[in-house]
């Protein structure tokens, strides 16, 4: 079973509900205070963390293109920190906290711009998020569980570069024991976000021999006094690693073909902020748009789709969904197989469409074997006013547009000849 959108905001599947414990997209106004949105001031009294601007976006991140963001800037002086609170406090199993990250400059020595805190503490910073310059330009994110003397400070490879929107997770583990200590993990993407938690994290565990908390209870961002500009957005801790909760859970999507008719079958398993799909067609690697379907937003039951592309004419063709949010992500989902639109067992001529028209109509017809083909139209008195068709071709189904600007409004008749058929049909032009 395919999934589409990978979210990095992990989310309980039992029963659909949420682990998700803090959310942060910055969707605010450009220049608010964080504070006038649920974060908490609680060091410094200088330079405050602001909203800023533009947001960051992430291919297939949760949070890319909500909102803006804020930025981290460190430098002399008293600079503010500041704390979000959790729904919940945590004192067991592990929290993950995942965001996107764009850095600007990055000192080359250690300095942490984010970090947890315990419900009693304002001071206890654990699981602290490092970036440091190697000295040769490339950047590198490490972790602490408290301070460098207790357990360490780990830095992953130095294979970041700055300015460039990077996923973090900020993985802390309560491991209960007296013999045991807490644990703090790193995980740093630059490409595609996996499903499940990976074996190996890109720095940690690192434990450490400081008291372990009791609990954390809040997630800060801290300015301090090195040379470092750090963007954040799309900031969510959850208590699980799980993608399951994704916008749209595909179960299937098949074809099937009547005549020259296409439908399209699709079901999903479970939605989350779905606004639809776009149906797109290509026969020639050029993929164009042929309809739409609204979305069932957030769901947990199965949902079945169809659509119906009609009037094709032969040929082979592709098809894919394109899977929008409320929020304009997207992803793409291919029908698996090639539809193909074969020859009919008969000649015809349908009713042009629309009708009455203005300007512009089109006109269907059938052709079961190659011959020669005249496609003619008429005026009230029998005058012929346009030739659509008169020339060899395959058997097949066929469809042309008839712009009708140069004519003036009234009754038209249009006729086929083939082989030994023959069919004539009455337009309406109205303009």
């Amino acid at each position: 079973m395919k999934k589409l959108i990978l979210l990095v905001c992990f989310l309980m599947v039992s029963s659909f509900g949420y682990s998700q414990i803090l959310e942060e997209n910055f969707d605010y106004t450009l220049g608010d205070s964080l504070t006038q949105h649920g974060w908490v001031a609680f060091s410094g009294t200088g330079v405050p963390l602001v909203v800023t601007s533009p947001g960051l976006t992430y291919t297939d991140y949760a949070g890319s293109g909500i909102g803006l963001s804020t930025m981290v800037v460190n430098g002399s002086g008293s600079r503010q920190d500041v704390y979000k609170s959790f729904t919940s406090s945590q004192s067991s199993g592990s929290i993950y906290t995942s965001m996107m990250i764009n850095v600007t400059t990055a000192p080359t020595t250690d300095d942490y711009f984010a970090a947890y805190l315990p419900s009693t503490s304002t001071t206890l910073f654990n699981g602290r998020l490092y970036v440091k310059d190697d000295g040769a330009g490339n950047i590198s994110f490490g972790i602490s569980k408290t301070t460098s003397g207790s357990g360490a400070i780990v830095y992953g490879p130095a294979t970041f570069t700055t300015g460039v929107t990077y996923v973090l997770v900020l993985k802390y583990t309560f491991n209960i024991g007296s013999t045991t200590d807490d644990e703090v993990t790193l995980y740093a993407f630059d490409g595609a976000i996996p499903a499940t938690e990976p074996v190996s994290a890109y720095a940690g565990p690192v434990g450490g021999t400081a008291t372990d908390l009791a609990d954390i209870d809040r997630f800060a961002l801290r300015q301090a006094g090195s040379a470092l500009t750090v963007t954040v957005d799309g900031i969510y801790t959850e208590t699980s690693w799980n993608n399951s909760v994704l916008p749209v859970e595909l179960a299937s999507f098949t074809s099937t073909v009547s005549n020259r008719d296409v439908t399209l079958n699709w079901s999903t398993a479970s939605e989350l902020n779905n606004s639809g799909f776009e149906i797109e067609r290509s026969s020639d690697n050029v993929w164009t748009k042929v309809g739409n379907v609204n979305g069932n937003g957030t769901s947990s039951i199965v949902n079945n789709y169809s659509y119906t592309d009609r009037n094709l004419a032969t040929g082979s063709y592709s098809y894919r969904l394109k899977q929008v949010d409320f929020n304009g992500n997207f992803e793409y989902f291919n029908l698996n197989n090639e539809v193909n639109i074969g020859t009919p067992s008969a000649y015809a001529l349908s009713q042009n469409y629309p009708n009455p028209f203005n300007p512009s109509t089109t006109i269907n017809f059938d052709l079961p074997t190659d011959g020669n083909v005249s496609l003619k139209l008429y005026d009230m008195s029998g005058k012929e006013v346009a030739t659509l068709v008169n020339e060899v071709r395959a058997a097949g189904y066929y469809s042309v547009n008839f712009n009708a600007s140069q004519l003036t409004s009234g009754v038209y008749f249009y006729s086929i000849s083939a082989d030994n058929f023959t069919a004539t049909k009455k337009m309406l032009l109205v303009k």
